[in-house]
């Protein structure tokens, strides 16, 4: 297990991670999320030992964070220029004492034979994207950690990379990613962690957040105005382009209102919240309509 302790860190005058405590337990998936500039990539960058600490401190029981034992995955990186995709890989062999076949390598990243003897430059983005991350495998880490690891990919290798972690979580590979696909967490991590202005807001497992904090969504179009705004004090209500959105716990309640004022219930779309909107739900918009 991996105790993060107590983090801060600022750049100046400006702190980017505050009290950040959590525990990454052996044989995990735990997903960072929140919005770019939440802190998510600083957090990577402290734990790896890329940035230093400013207070709290980082206690590793099982030596995880050991470079023998752990694996990296930026967001970016860059290949070196004039080297085959097989030579990148026999160069990464070089690195470890226990490494992955070629034929594991290739069941990775899906290239065949002629793809093996391409410039590594020379791929797309979505191919850089699958071969960086078997380049991250080719040790056999115990610990991966990944930062938004899909950028890039098309909804096909999205696909069978999210395959590949899955059978790595069934062997006990401990991982920790951040991502901007909420069906990602939802379908992978055993643990979240929302990150908002380098505050942990939530630390749980998706089924709690789900939980805790499920309550039906009641999309409205904006021509309804005068009458949502007569429940304005009672609910939260926001405007997401040409609907209100009205979040209750008591859907039966809201629509029994809804008929007393003759609405159409064609015009309206009930659905349950999603923990994206659950993680998201902005606190400080209650009872608040824009026009």
């Amino acid at each position: 297990m991996i105790c993060v302790e107590n983090i801060a860190k600022r750049f100046g005058k400006h702190e980017v991670l505050s009290d950040i405590t959590f525990n990454i337990e052996r044989g995990i998936c735990t997903a960072f999320i929140g919005k770019n500039g939440a802190g998510k990539s600083t957090l990577i960058d402290i734990i790896v030992g890329n940035k230093q600490i400013d207070t709290g401190r980082i206690v590793d029981e099982d030596n995880l964070l050991n470079s023998q034992r752990m694996a990296i995955l930026f967001q970016k990186t860059q290949f070196p220029k004039m080297l085959k995709v097989r030579e990148l890989f026999e160069l990464h062999q070089s690195f470890y004492k226990k490494v992955i076949s070629i034929e594991r390598f290739q069941e990775i990243t899906q290239f065949d034979t002629r793809q093996l003897e391409q410039m590594a430059d020379s791929l797309s983005g979505g191919q850089k994207r699958i071969l960086d991350f078997a380049l991250t495998l080719v040790g056999l880490p115990e610990f991966l950690i990944m930062d938004e690891p899909t950028t890039a990919m098309d909804i096909e290798t999205r696909e069978h990379f999210w395959k590949v972690i899955a059978d790595l979580k069934l062997k006990g590979m401990t991982i920790l990613y951040t991502s901007h696909y909420i069906e990602e967490v939802e379908r992978m991590a055993d643990h979240v962690i929302l990150l908002d202005r380098g505050v942990i807001q939530i630390s749980d497992t998706p089924e709690n957040i789900r939980t805790n904090g499920s309550h039906s969504i009641v999309n409205m179009p904006k021509y309804y105005y005068e009458i949502i705004e007569n429940i304005s004090n009672e609910y939260k209500i926001t405007k997401n382009g040409q609907y209100y959105k009205i979040e209750t716990d008591d859907v039966k309640e809201v629509i029994n209102y809804l008929i007393q004022q003759d609405v159409n219930l064609n015009d309206i779309e009930i659905h349950k919240s999603s923990l994206l909107e659950i993680m998201f739900s902005d606190k400080e918009q209650d009872g608040v309509i824009a026009k």
